[in-house]
This record gives C-alpha cells, structure tokens and sequence, in this order.
C-alpha cells in the first residue's frame, strides 16, 4: 500500500502521530499525519510506517485493531517496538512515556505492570 505523510495539527489531541487508511486498503492510499513539531522525530515516522506494514499484510487489520483489545495491544507493541529501535533506548526509564501512552490511550484493559514488563521485554531483546 503507498502512503502520504502530511505534517499538520489535524489529529486526536494525545498522538503526535496518527495513521488513516482508506476505506478499502488495497485501493487506496494510507495517510500518516504527523505534527509539524515531530516532522524530524524518525522514531514516531517508523512508528507509522509499522501500521502501514500492518494494513498491507491484513485485510482486517482496520476492524481487528477496533474491535480486539489484544490485536490492538500486539499491533501498538509492533509500532513501539519500531520506535524504541530508532531511539536506541536501552533502560525501561527512556521508554517510561510509551508504557503510559499504552496504559492511558489505548483501552486496553491491561495493568500499567503488565505493560511495563512488555516494553521492558522489548528493550532487552533489541539490545
């Protein structure tokens, strides 16, 4: 699937970024929105382009991630996973702020421990 990245303020208020996908996938062009303050922040680019990779390889990616809490917590570990990468962190504390937007943004039912033991899973197998 091709995309767009387009920097504007046009977005849910708690993302920096955010990916929109046509109606139907396979027809149409996603487009990454990013605020004008992030355009240089290359983690949150990969971030978005992991839900792009997401599209592309499920038809039903769109419905899935709406519906199921668990899709939705694996395909925002997936994109994180893409950030911390970029960012290179190698403690829990740098990647304390995805842990919180996980546990606050997401509704995803999980505990804030839980979560943190996920990320903290991903930065030990990235270093």
């Amino acid at each position: 699937m091709k995309y767009t990245v387009i920097y504007s303020d046009n977005l849910p208020e708690e993302f920096g970024g955010y990916c929109h996908t046509p109606i139907i996938p396979m027809f149409g062009t996603c487009r990454i929105v990013i605020r004008p303050k992030y355009k240089a922040d290359v983690g949150l680019l990969n971030h978005e382009l992991v839900h792009v990779k997401q599209y592309n390889r499920n038809f039903f990616h769109g419905v899935l991630y709406s519906l199921s809490k668990e899709y939705r917590y694996k395909a925002e570990l997936e994109a994180y996973t893409a950030q911390i990468k970029s960012y290179s962190y190698e403690t829990i504390g740098e990647a304390m702020w995805i842990v919180n937007s996980l546990f606050n943004k997401y509704e995803l039912g999980l505990s804030h421990e839980k979560i943190q033991k996920d990320v903290q899973k991903i930065i030990d197998e990235t270093n």
